[in-house]
């Protein structure tokens, strides 16, 4: 690569590559079980798809809304009360002090189903992972019994992403550098993995295992490993943003499909304002939308299912957005997370934000006891800042 190592070139148990969620989670845990590791990072944390998603720790009810729980729900059945664990500071990564922006998500349906869904909810099935509220209960925005049949919470919170990423990266600053990772080679010793600096330096990380857990940027690894492109898959999302919204609201809405047909988050600026961020079938069908279009399906939306909001004040953006996951036969979303070998270089797909911790185990099972090597990367290395939230910036309609 015409680049010269330099003479002290380290050498970890894992080399961590990529700076979401599923790598800040993913060496939080090995530093903990005594692995001698580093991640790098190629430009912000979080950059990828860990800021562009909404942050909720889905406990799987989102995948039941046919009426039936499944694979996908059985995966995340789990997850609130084990991140629940690590905000309390009583879990596998100590995540004291982080706040969640909702306790609770809700879930409100429309008149049209609203019965269907009641005896659904309040099964035996579901029993402590869903309460109905009453009516004073709900938000304001929601206060519209002409439109509005129940609201239900559910057991799954919601996080402040980039809280959450300072949260994971601050206790491990020593550990995390900025580079872009090409494999060099590899051998039953481990991988070389050269690593390309901004000032066009470069240098040489040896790992006796490396996984990369980079979203989207892990298809760049996969010619190098001699994979096929279809190790991975995309899935698409146009999401909307909207600024100055009506007010507070992490929340579902559902209607006749089995998806919700849009997926509410709510975020503050910088500068005050709030923002929804708005997933859901709005997001799903947007995707063969340009932005001004999907801005008019989103206006409609709204003034159907909550025709009382004023959004006379509002602005409204588009963000695409590349789901990057492990390969399915049939292209749907996998169950849970995906960990694919390539000799001493692993490909990691965490599939959703919630799943990071299932991630990091399917890791930790693999990998042999820790060899007692020491992380120290040069302080000469540059260390990576956490990336800005899309809506931070948005080009405002």
């Amino acid at each position: 690569m015409g680049a010269t190592p330099q003479v002290d070139v380290p050498q970890v148990d894992v080399a961590v590559v990529g700076g979401g969620i599923a790598g800040l989670w993913l060496l939080a845990r090995l530093q903990a079980k005594g692995y001698g590791a580093v991640l790098v990072e190629a430009d912000g944390l979080g950059g990828g798809q860990t800021l562009a998603s909404q942050g909720i720790i889905h406990g799987g009810l989102k995948y039941a809304l046919d009426l039936k729980l499944n694979a996908a729900s059985d995966a995340l059945a789990d997850m609130p009360a084990r991140w629940r664990a690590c905000l309390d500071g009583r879990g596998e990564v100590d995540l004291g002090g982080l706040q969640p922006a909702a306790a609770r998500h809700l879930f409100w349906t429309r008149r049209t189903l609203g019965s269907r869904i009641a005896g659904f909810f309040g099964s035996k099935l579901l029993r402590g992972r869903v309460d109905a509220l009453q009516p004073a209960d709900w938000p304001a925005v929601l206060r519209d019994p002409d439109h509005v049949a129940a609201v239900y919470a559910l057991d799954e919170m919601v996080l402040d992403v980039p809280q959450l990423l300072q949260a994971l990266a601050a206790p491990r600053q020593a550990l995390i550098r900025q580079g872009r990772v090409a494999l060099r080679s590899q051998d039953e010793a481990g991988a070389t993995l050269d690593v390309a600096l901004s000032d066009g330096s470069h240098r040489t990380l040896l790992a006796r295992h490396a996984v990369v857990t980079g979203g989207a940027g892990n298809a760049d690894m996969l010619a190098g490993l001699g994979l096929p492109a279809a190790t991975a898959q995309l899935r698409p999302l146009h999401m909307l943003m909207i600024d100055n919204a009506p007010g507070p609201l992490w929340a579902h809405c559902f209607d006749a499909s089995d998806k919700p047909r849009v997926t509410i988050t709510t975020h503050r600026r910088g500068d005050g304002t709030l923002v929804w961020y708005v997933g859901g079938l709005l997001a799903e069908t947007g995707v063969a939308q340009d932005e001004a279009s999907l801005i008019a399906a989103a206006r409609a939306e709204f003034a159907m299912l909550l025709p009382g909001a004023d959004f006379s004040n509002s602005r409204f953006a588009g963000l695409r957005v590349d789901r990057a996951e492990g390969a399915t036969a049939d292209g749907r979303k996998p169950d849970g997370p995906v960990l694919h070998h390539a000799g001493r270089v692993w490909l990691a797909w965490p599939t959703k934000l919630a799943l990071a911790p299932q991630l990091a185990d399917l890791v930790l099972a693999e990998l042999p006891p820790p060899s007692g090597a020491t992380a120290a990367p040069p302080g000469d290395w540059p260390a990576p800042g956490i990336a800005p939230p899309p809506w931070e910036c948005a080009s405002w309609k």
